[in-house]
This record gives C-alpha cells, sequence and structure tokens, in this order.
C-alpha cells in the first residue's frame, strides 16, 4: 500500500507540491467566502434569533478538530469573542443544558454518531426534539433580545444522521467512505466531479500528506451544484475551542446533582431555596421567580447561592 501511494504521489503531483498544482484554478471553485458568509451570518435586529447549521464530514485523522478550532475563531473575529458562547459536546442534549444568554451561541456537536445515530431509532427521535427545541430554548434566554445560534455538526460517517442533521445550510467534506452506498449518497450532494476531487484529497491524506487537510470540497445547500459545490480552504491557528463536555461526564454529574438535592427535599428550610434554583435553572430570572414564588429577589439571590454551595460541597 506504501508503494502503491508513492507511484501515485510520483505520478499525479510535481515535484514542487503546491495544492494549485494538484488542482488547476481554472478547473476549480473557490467557494470559501460564500460558505462562510451563508454560516456565519449577520446579527438580526429587533427581538429576532436567527440560527445557520453546518455538516462536516471525515474520517479519523482528517482535521476535523482543526477545522472547528479555525470556524470558532471566525466567529470571535465576526461578532467578539466576548459575544460568542462555544458549547463543544457529543450530545445536543448537553447544549441544551448549557445554552445561556450570551448573544451568540455556538454549538459544536462533536463526534455526532456517537449519540445521535439512525440505527437508535427511538434515541434519534429524542435527539431531534432536542435540537428543534433549542432555539426556543435559547429565545427564553434571551428574554427578546436579538440572538444568533449556530450548529456545527461533525461525524465520520454520512448515512447515518437522521436528514434533520444531514441537511445543513452548509456541508464540508473533508474525506470520502469506502462504502458504495456513502459515495452514492455524497455524489448526490456534491456531483460526480468535485466528489472525485473529494476522494483525491482522502487519498493524499492516507498517503501521509497532512498539508492537504486545509482543503475540503464544500456545498452551500441553497444553491444549484453546477456553482453551489467547490474548495473550501482552512488554516491552522492557535486552538480555542474549548474542552469537550461529553454524555457521559454532564450526565452523571446532573444524576449526582439530583440526588444529593433529594435528599434535602423533604426539610422545610430548603424546599423554597430548592425551588428557586431549579427555576434559575430553566432560565428564569430572579426578578421573575421572585414574582412566581410570591417573594423578594433578594430572597431567591440568597436561595440559588445556599443551594450551589451544597452542590458544591458534595
Amino acid at each position: 500500500m506504501i508503494a502503491a501511494c508513492r507511484m501515485s504521489m510520483m505520478k499525479d503531483i510535481p515535484s514542487a507540491f503546491t495544492m494549485d498544482a494538484m488542482f488547476p484554478k481554472n478547473r476549480l471553485r473557490d467557494i470559501t467566502e460564500g460558505l462562510d458568509r451563508r454560516f456565519f451570518i449577520p446579527f438580526p435586529k429587533g427581538h429576532q434569533v436567527a440560527k445557520a447549521s453546518a455538516c462536516i464530514v471525515g474520517g479519523q485523522g482528517c482535521g476535523k478538530s482543526q477545522l472547528l478550532n479555525y470556524r470558532v475563531t471566525l466567529a470571535y473575529r465576526k461578532y467578539g469573542r466576548e459575544n460568542v458562547h462555544v458549547i463543544y459536546t457529543d450530545d445536543i442534549r448537553v447544549a441544551l443544558d448549557l445554552i445561556d444568554d450570551t448573544p451568540v451561541q455556538y454549538i459544536i456537536v462533536d463526534d455526532a454518531m456517537t449519540n445521535a445515530s439512525s440505527r437508535q431509532v427511538y434515541q434519534q427521535t429524542e435527539i431531534v426534539k432536542v435540537y428543534n427545541r433549542s432555539r426556543h430554548v435559547f429565545e427564553e434566554r434571551l428574554k427578546g433580545r436579538p440572538g444568533l445560534i449556530l450548529y456545527d455538526w461533525a461525524w465520520q460517517r454520512f448515512g447515518e444522521l437522521d436528514p434533520a442533521f444531514r441537511q445543513g445550510d452548509v456541508l464540508i467534506f473533508k474525506t470520502g467512505m469506502a462504502e458504495p452506498s456513502e459515495r452514492k449518497l455524497i455524489t448526490g450532494f456534491l456531483g460526480e466531479w468535485y466528489t472525485k476531487i473529494l476522494y483525491q484529497i482522502w487519498d493524499r491524506m492516507n498517503c501521509g500528506d497532512n498539508g492537504v487537510k486545509g482543503t475540503s470540497v464544500g456545498c452551500i445547500a441553497s444553491q444549484d451544484k453546477s456553482y453551489g459545490v467547490g474548495i473550501y480552504r482552512s488554516q491552522m491557528v492557535d486552538w480555542v475551542l474549548p474542552d469537550m463536555i461529553t454524555h457521559e461526564e454532564h450526565f452523571s454529574d446532573a444524576n449526582m446533582a439530583e440526588a444529593i438535592l433529594d435528599q434535602y427535599r423533604d426539610k422545610p428550610q430548603w424546599q423554597r431555596r430548592i425551588r428557586c434554583w431549579e427555576l434559575s435553572q430553566e432560565g428564569l430570572t430572579q426578578t421573575v421567580i421572585a414574582e412566581m414564588l410570591g417573594t423578594h429577589q433578594g430572597m431567591v439571590s440568597e436561595s440559588i447561592r445556599r443551594v450551589k454551595e451544597l452542590l458544591a460541597k458534595k
């Protein structure tokens, strides 16, 4: 296999290798700017909450994490780092719990196949419901202010996810797939020519060329394949992605917190405190909670603080 790769490299690639030498400019369309423009959309005005979604597909070691990291830097540049809340997880249900009132929510679901496989039909239906609900949860957090919610879905196999996740505003393919049915599915999005280009990029990676990882094949969903498909380029940048919050970690902590609170629910002095904390976890402001419970905001604030201290001690 190594010998075959070397032969392929010597046959197809000039000694002074560049991406443009491999893929001549007059034969390829660079859609990087257009694709980014359709994902990193203008911040809305008034009371609107806008959303955009992207699908990123590629096998292990293809540079998906580096690409996600680069895209986060693009969000910081466009909207301001202080205005962007990045949620990096392997499960959209974790993201639903973590959405806050920062103007831009950038939700990255990496290794999405693990917890969103279409073969797990009942679980998949629930995940799609959570995905659809996440925008409404964000609207509740914002309390009438405008906001933007961005989704990056990254996975290894294109055909294993529900169409609700595949049908993003933009798609970015970093590698092809060995299975014929997967290639047929990808070709339906990219067309024969750019599918061939994608498999050439993939082959270069398999031959050990890491320099090609910054080049992918992109698809703008709202455009026809004749001009909405082309090369998507990214760059290596300093690492800014937060640590991933996994399904197991998040829900293990949540279950532990619930078990602790169950020990205190029957104690009169803790009942209202726990209720205040639970309402705050649903995204309600302290003012609203005070009105609901017929008390003052100071009491709500103190109750939430006491519950947090209780959970921290455990």
